[in-house]
């Protein structure tokens, strides 16, 4: 979890910093910006995904090995 909490601050802190240096200086086409941040974006999601299902699937081993679960 704190693997994927890391990685997905990263990314969206990069985003930020990209959008305000993006806002005050234009150094970015838009369209090539607009990739970036929705590449950003799709990488956020995915990882955020990943990191809640193995969170939740070493939950439910934990569960299992103490006999709670069948």
């Amino acid at each position: 979890m704190k693997a994927g909490s890391i990685i997905c601050l990263a990314l969206f802190v990069g985003a930020a910093f990209l959008s305000l240096a993006q806002m005050w200086f234009q150094p970015l086409d838009f369209a090539i910006f607009l990739m970036i941040i929705v590449t950003l974006a799709v990488l956020f999601v995915v990882a955020l995904g990943i990191t809640l299902v193995r969170r939740e699937y070493i939950s439910g081993q934990k569960l299992k090995d103490a006999g709670y679960l069948d």
